[in-house]
């Protein structure tokens, strides 16, 4: 290297860094760290593309003084001709008297997923009379690392003192927590360096604070609302007033995260808009345009053959106002009347059928006209969708014991191998039964999740308020689902 390794007083403008055969730089964009950061505008990395036998690092900028600093090219740098990588590369150089050489280490992982991502980054922060938690959202850090391709991190080169430690899953590698589409994980306690404390960070992604958008005009009849956040307790108040027959609803869309505020034919040149979340209002205004008015469609599952688990429904585009069952007919291959219950979702577009589904079995539904009425007066044609069921035997099952020495209720999930939820059972006590019954034949994964505050669901953390996410266990083997067996397995929390 020029100037060799680990100089002291550096005050050069041009790195460059030799080897004994050529290189290529693969994917160093993602992998190179520079710690403590320096804008990326001021200095440039050569050649990013074909094989050379040195890489050259020019200096556009003025380096802080007294300072360590570390370029780790991570694992991007490999032999050209066998693909042969050199591990954790990093040149040092200080623009001090010495190199700052104490080091952190530790282990990442996720509070919900079975891995986290790869490349999560490891932020240190100096803390002195100028900090304070929000450094995280707008300055860069003092130090940091990356975990590469595996959960381990470190952090080297680092002065003694006191420092906030986060993880994060920095998408847009500007160093900086966007809460919106960013994960975090830190420490509830500042760090003092040097320590020898085992250092382990859980990483997760928090709810973002509800955030409404400029609304805009779908169709004569609805007007949407985007947002990003917790919509639950969200309350859309019309502030202008019509004839007593006015009517509205607010349904969320199935696809986007949108809020639709539908409302019956009138005539106005603009309407305005209050927007309530909790101590939160945010005011709209919305002009006329001229669209076309929603027309009703009613759709059913697309698959053919429905698991003996699944509910059916059928879906609509416009909120749904009244069934009426005595014109639907729901029949079985016999074509022997099937007795059903149906009832609109809360979100009123989903129609639920409830009725005994038995396996093996062929079913015909027919919804003639009027039976269905959406919130704007229409009515739907006929509808005919056929469906049958498989035998018992196509299916497996898992008998799970838990064995739990903590606090109850947990939440038992069964995930696909893209951890997608299959199905969820909630134990409240160790007498309660978990058995998966009626499971296609594949491959999933089991978690546990301790849900402390007994909502029936995982909830996540919150950096500002330094609380972290539920505890999750996940069952550390893929379980294999053959069709007519029953698996006997365990599950042990510690």
């Amino acid at each position: 290297a020029i100037p060799e390794e680990n100089s002291t007083n550096f005050n050069k403008k041009r790195i460059r860094l030799f080897f004994d055969e050529y290189i290529k730089l693969d994917d160093f964009r993602k992998q190179l760290v520079v710690s403590p950061p320096i804008e990326k505008n001021l200095y440039t990395i050569s050649p990013q593309s074909g094989a050379s036998k040195y890489i050259q690092i020019d200096i556009n900028g003025i380096l802080e003084k007294n300072t360590t600093y570390v370029f780790n090219f991570g694992q991007s740098v490999v032999d050209n001709n066998e693909g042969n990588i050199l591990p954790f590369f990093k040149y040092v150089f200080s623009t001090g008297n010495f190199i700052d050489s104490l080091k952190l280490s530790g282990n990442i992982k996720s509070a919900l997923k079975r891995s986290p991502d790869k490349f999560i980054s490891t932020l240190l922060y100096t803390v002195d009379e100028n900090f304070s938690d929000s450094i995280v959202y707008n300055s860069t850090p003092t130090y940091i690392g990356s975990t590469l391709d595996s959960t381990f991190f470190e952090i080297s080169n680092i002065k003694k003192g006191k420092y906030l430690l986060i993880a994060l899953n920095d998408f847009n590698n500007n160093y900086k927590f966007d809460p919106n589409f960013e994960e975090i994980g830190f420490l509830r306690d500042f760090i003092n360096i040097p320590s020898s404390d085992e250092i382990n960070i859980d990483i997760f992604k928090q709810e973002p604070v509800f955030k409404s958008f400029k609304p805009f005009v779908q169709s004569k009849n609805k007007i949407g609302f985007g947002f990003i956040g917790k919509h639950d307790n969200v309350k859309i108040e019309l502030l202008d007033s019509f004839s007593k027959n006015f009517k509205s609803i607010t349904t969320k869309s199935r696809e986007t995260d949108t809020l639709n505020f539908w409302f019956n034919d009138i005539k106005y040149d603009s309407l305005r808009f209050l927007i309530k979340n909790n101590d939160k209002t945010d005011f709209y205004a919305v002009k006329y345009k001229d669209r076309d008015k929603d027309s009703l469609i009613i759709t059913s599952l697309e698959n053919s053959i429905i698991n003996l688990n699944d509910t059916l429904k059928l879906l609509s585009n416009i909120p749904i106002s009244k069934v009426d069952e005595d014109l639907i007919l729901l029949e079985n291959k016999d074509s022997i009347s099937i007795f059903f219950k149906t009832k609109i979702d809360e979100n009123n577009l989903d129609i639920v059928f409830d009725f005994e589904m038995l396996p093996n079995d062929n079913y015909r539904l027919a919804v003639f006209p009027n039976a269905i009425i959406d919130f704007l007066g229409s009515t739907n044609d006929t509808i005919k969708y056929s469906f049958s069921t498989k035998k018992k035997s196509d299916y497996g099952t898992i008998n799970l014991k838990v064995e739990n020495s903590g606090n109850y209720p947990i939440i038992i999930q069964l995930t696909d191998l893209d951890e997608k939820i299959v199905r969820q059972k909630i134990l409240n006590s160790s007498f309660d039964p978990c058995i998966f019954k009626n499971l296609n034949p594949g491959k999933y994964f089991l978690k546990a999740i301790i849900d402390e505050n007994k909502n029936n669901k995982w909830d996540t953390g919150v950096f500002l308020e330094k609380l972290f996410p539920e505890k999750t266990f996940h069952f550390t083997d893929e379980i294999n689902v053959r069709a007519n067996w029953i698996l006997e397995e365990k599950l042990t929390i510690k």
